[in-house]
């Protein structure tokens, strides 16, 4: 995976748990993170992996968490366990 696929990908994976945590369909979303944070900052922080972080924002109705353990929680759920790692993925507990 190239380093734009990567970033895309964590961006992607974002709105996807959030997609999840609504109960929607990807496309059936009716806001962009663009909305709410420059997605520029995720991709940043994917490219930071010598230093431990946590990044915590708020769009729409939920609160979503990014940690530099490739973890994602959203409304403290957590959602993925690889945003660092490969993009296999398991799923939000919201199902």
């Amino acid at each position: 995976m190239s380093a734009q696929q990567y970033q895309d990908g964590i961006i992607l994976d974002v709105v996807e748990a959030l997609a999840e945590a609504d109960r929607l369909d990807l496309e059936e979303v009716e806001y962009t993170l663009y909305e709410y944070i420059n997605p520029e900052v995720l991709t940043q922080l994917a490219d930071d992996r010598g230093s431990t972080w946590e990044f915590t924002f708020e769009v729409a109705d939920h609160e979503v968490t990014i940690t530099s353990d490739g973890r994602l929680f959203v409304d403290g759920i957590l959602c993925r366990t690889d945003l660092t790692l490969n993009r296999f993925s398991s799923g939000c507990a919201y199902s």
